[in-house]
């Protein structure tokens, strides 16, 4: 309830909106971490070293210096686990932190549920009524299955699933198709495909190397 309440104000925005301001909030205190916990300058010496150490496999491998290659390989081998070590507990610590912050977002914006006799759902404190018939879902003046419709402000996703009816609220549409993901998406699929960019965009602004 607290973290509702801290949140609360992104309801004021469009989900498309109020779902990316919660994933830059996210991935910034996630990033924080990172640059924290992290030696970054040890991190970017290993990292190029780990290139130096790619590019000279290749060339004795091309010369035959079978031994050579090999204690390069054990070189690489080396700034790897060095590395993942240094990840770890940042990796630790951003698990925690989407686990506390994460289910706000499913609060807000999570699939809904009712059981195909109730007859009637309430999405964001607005009741509608439904009626199940033949497999086809009637609500808001139209007949579908798997198909979205628009109740109130938001479009839903309106499913049957075994004895019940779905109501995935859908925060994004793309002018797009991904393939499988398909052009419209719930808050969950629009924080992931969100997080990508801002992550790049972050990590090279608080220049975070690993």
């Amino acid at each position: 309830m607290v973290l509702e309440g801290i949140f609360g104000f992104l309801l004021g925005y469009p989900p498309v909106i109020a779902v990316l301001i919660f994933s830059i909030f996210i991935l910034v205190i996630i990033n924080i971490f990172y640059k924290v916990l992290i030696k970054q300058d040890d991190a970017k010496a290993l990292k190029e070293r780990s290139k130096e150490i790619s590019k000279e496999m290749k060339e004795a491998q091309k010369a035959g210096k079978t031994e050579e290659s090999k204690k390069l390989m054990g070189e690489m081998m080396n700034n790897n686990s060095k590395l993942m070590r240094m990840t770890m507990k940042p990796m630790l610590v951003s698990l925690i932190v989407v686990m506390i912050f994460l289910p706000t977002m499913n609060t807000f914006y999570g699939d809904k549920f009712a059981g195909v006799d109730d007859g009637q759902i309430s999405l964001h404190g607005v009741d509608y009524d439904f009626a199940v018939e033949d497999g086809s879902i009637s609500v808001a003046g139209e007949d579908c299955n798997n198909c979205i419709v628009k109740l109130g402000d938001s479009p839903y996703r309106i499913a049957l699933q075994d004895e019940t009816v779905k109501f995935a609220q859908v925060v994004a549409t793309t002018p797009i198709a991904f393939p499988v993901l398909g052009d419209s998406f719930g808050w969950l699929g629009w924080y992931i495909i969100t997080s990508f960019p801002i992550v790049v965009i972050t990590r090279k602004f608080m220049k975070i190397h690993v």
